[in-house]
């Protein structure tokens, strides 16, 4: 099972990549049926989203109730995002200054920090992720005071209420306005319609748990028929380049392309393990997704603006797209093995010395 999820991690993480590299110019004139795929890419965060709900049931099944048990785990998983994006967001600025690049309304505070803002003023455009992954850690550390019988019906009346909630701004065309009221702004984030993802993640794995007996054959073609359900909606339905990605089109994204995602993880849940040995070398990949994540946006910025030394390759667009991503995997590979590791296993070290659990 981890297997597979770390396999789905990376392919998620270079998905995006993919999707973000096209706003790049790094890719010459593409097959339809490839320009396809590519412009579908925003969905490996949706992946992601699903995958982060299967997750935190996992680590959390066994967890007893408590103060001290809440409370480790918020923290080592606020520490996992945080370790990750503070030295990025340190070069990112640091390069952006040493360029005088640096937008002055740029909000430092909020990019560092990932509390709810207006994204466009962020350092990088990708975070915004990170706050919706924090937002739900908290929900399920808070779940960790309750009795374990209480846990998942609070959790299922949340992810009910948000919801029913989504259904009635939807319903009344609030999600059709370019920008959000200030006013509504914190209210839509902490409900919006991406956050049942993470829900729905988290209660897969919970159902699947019950009933395990399920063919997971039938769930990958289900998978099928709603990815291709999505792509329908998305290239037909709703008339922008983007389709479903863009936060007005949430509701229909979360239905969708969320729905698709789910029956994924319930094919990975499902499916046999694989051979011992022959594909370990993909599955730790997924320990670099991640730093791909994190690191795609700097490493596409730093091939455009060196586009003057690049341009004699550029008649070689195919083999310049190539190494844009060596690169970005290789860099991956050394900041998750040199920066991103060692800082959480460190922090986890001290949150474990400062807040011990009782045996």
């Amino acid at each position: 099972m981890i297997q597979y999820i770390q396999i789905l991690r990376f392919a998620a993480a270079m998905w995006v990549a993919l999707y973000h590299a096209k706003y790049s110019d790094f890719f010459p004139q593409l097959p339809q049926a490839l320009r396809i795929f590519i412009d579908g890419g925003y969905a490996g965060v949706d992946i992601f989203f699903v995958i982060s709900g299967v997750i935190m049931a996992l680590v959390t099944q066994d967890s007893p109730r408590g103060i001290r048990h809440a409370g480790q785990f918020v923290l080592m998983r606020f520490a996992r995002i945080y370790t990750g994006w503070w030295p990025v967001m340190a070069i990112t600025v640091g390069m952006f200054v040493w360029l005088n690049a640096l937008l002055p309304q740029t909000n430092l505070w909020s990019s560092a920090f990932l509390y709810f803002s207006n994204s466009s003023l962020h350092v990088s455009s990708v975070i915004w992720t990170l706050m919706y992954e924090l937002y739900f850690y908290l929900i399920i550390g808070l779940s960790l005071l309750l009795p374990v019988g209480w846990r998942d019906r609070i959790l299922g009346v949340m992810a009910l209420c948000i919801a029913v909630y989504v259904a009635a701004q939807w319903s009344a065309g609030n999600y059709q306005a370019t920008e959000l009221h200030r006013a509504t702004y914190t209210t839509w984030c902490c409900a919006a319609p991406l956050v049942l993802e993470f829900f729905a993640g988290y209660f897969l794995y919970r159902y699947l748990q019950k009933k395990p007996h399920h063919d997971w054959r039938w769930w990958a073609v289900a998978t099928l028929i709603l990815a291709l359900l999505a792509l329908c909606v998305g290239r037909k339905v709703i008339p922008a380049e983007s389709f479903l990605a863009e936060f007005y089109f949430w509701t229909e994204r979360t239905i969708f392309v969320g729905l698709a995602a789910c029956a994924l993880l319930g094919t990975a849940l499902l499916a046999p393990p694989l051979p011992q040995g022959r594909w370990q070398w993909l599955s730790s990949l997924g320990n670099y997704s991640f730093a791909i994540y994190l690191l795609h946006s700097l490493v596409f910025d730093i091939f455009r603006r060196s586009a003057t030394w690049l341009e004699p390759l550029y008649q070689h667009r195919v083999a310049v797209t190539c190494l844009v991503f060596v690169v970005l995997l290789a860099f991956s590979a050394l900041y998750y093995h040199f920066i991103e590791h060692p800082l959480y296993q460190a922090c986890r070290r001290k949150i474990t010395q400062w807040l011990p659990l009782k045996t």
